[in-house]
């Protein structure tokens, strides 16, 4: 349940004006995943895992027919983090009816190997090789 509200308030940030998404989390009942059911969070996270084990530019469209929600994943970088996490920077456009949205977002693995969210990962200078 945590990571589905995490999920939510992230990508309630996902909204259809750049003015919104400037006033940080702005209205996240006007967001698409503030429309999203439990269904169509794991299916945007199945797509995360299977985008995030792929190679740069790999891109995913995932949908749910249930509920005609759905959207987009896209591998934008990875890196390791500072404090020695693999990382990646997704793009993530999702709908849900009229409602449209894009961000971009960091998630890195935690030790059990899924995938968080968390926007304060940054690039160690040193990369592992």
């Amino acid at each position: 349940m945590r990571a589905v509200l995490t999920v939510w308030l992230v990508l309630g940030a996902c909204t259809t004006g750049t003015a919104l998404a400037q006033t940080n989390l702005g209205d996240v009942a006007d967001a698409p995943s503030a429309k999203f059911q439990p269904a169509d969070f794991d299916l945007l996270w199945a797509t995360v895992d299977e985008v995030t084990r792929g190679k740069v530019g790999a891109t995913k469209a995932w949908e749910n027919s249930a509920t005609g929600n759905g959207g987009s994943i896209k591998l934008l970088k990875v890196f390791t983090s500072t404090d020695g996490r693999d990382c990646r920077q997704l793009r993530i456009d999702n709908h849900a009816k009229s409602l449209k949205g894009s961000t971009k977002q960091i998630v890195c693995a935690t030790p059990e190997g899924k995938w968080m969210l968390d926007a304060g990962a940054q690039p160690a200078s040193n990369p592992k090789p």
